[in-house]
């Protein structure tokens, strides 16, 4: 069974509000006890309505208050019970406002859940598309015999750290893979260098996020000896100044 399904089928909504048949309620109970996710949606959906109800509630107006104290205060009043008219309750009235906010109660959950389920679907469906691009990707990079790579290690700043780098030898075309690079500060940013003769040459900027393996199409270089990554000020720098996180040669 998929306890989800089971929570999104409105089955806790009609055990709270008591509108489940015996055995519903007799599967749902069972349900609490064997999943803690379906415990913890009714004990979330009866602390809603028990929220909603106390928002719902109405201050009584000081006129009112006074006049009950003032009855409380005032001397007995015998009083026939022939001379007082029988009122009847509207007792209706009250049942249909508690239905009224445990329905709003009941379809809120509802919206939220179906919300939070479609949100994660998103997300899921985002990141398979990204994976399956960077698949494609990749399998261009290494079926393609003019692609030299190199793979850069950690340095002693952040030795779990590394990345890849795919040169084209005919395009001269860059392209970077980070496999590990640490998330930077917001006034800070990633640089990629290529190395000629000890001379490095600036290959762009990273905008690193938390997704993992983010494959960057950088600058355009001739030739290359080696690459290393240094983390900068935001925008970059014309010549290396921060600490080198990773380098490789090709």
């Amino acid at each position: 069974m998929n306890v989800q399904e089971y929570i999104l089928s409105g089955i806790v909504e009609s055990y709270v509000l008591g509108l489940a048949s015996a055995e519903e309620r007799s599967e749902f109970e069972k349900m609490c006890k064997q999943y803690p996710e379906v415990l913890q949606a009714r004990s979330a959906f009866e602390l809603l309505l028990e929220k909603q109800a106390m928002q719902n509630a109405i201050e009584p107006s000081a006129d009112l208050k006074q006049k009950v104290f003032g009855e409380i205060n005032s001397p007995a009043k015998v009083i026939s019970i022939a001379e007082t008219p029988i009122r009847k309750m509207n007792w209706w009235k009250y049942a249909a406002a508690v239905l009224v906010i445990l329905f709003a109660g009941s379809l809120y959950w509802g919206i939220t859940l179906q919300k939070k389920k479609k949100e994660l679907s998103e997300q899921l469906s985002d990141s398979n598309t990204r994976r399956a691009q960077l698949e494609k990707d990749l399998k261009v990079l290494q079926g393609n015999p003019a692609i030299k790579m190199a793979r850069m290690d950690g340095t002693t700043v952040s030795p779990q750290s590394y990345t890849t780098v795919y040169w084209d030898t005919t395009s001269h075309d860059v392209y970077l893979l980070v496999n590990n690079l640490p998330k930077t500060a917001s006034d800070q940013q990633y640089q990629l260098w290529a190395l000629l003769n000890g001379q490095p040459i600036d290959m762009g900027m990273l905008e690193i996020s938390e997704k993992p393996l983010q494959l960057y199409h950088m600058k355009n270089v001739q030739t290359a000896q080696a690459f290393a990554i240094t983390l900068e000020k935001k925008g970059g720098s014309p010549t290396p100044k921060g600490a080198m996180y990773v380098v490789g040669k090709l």
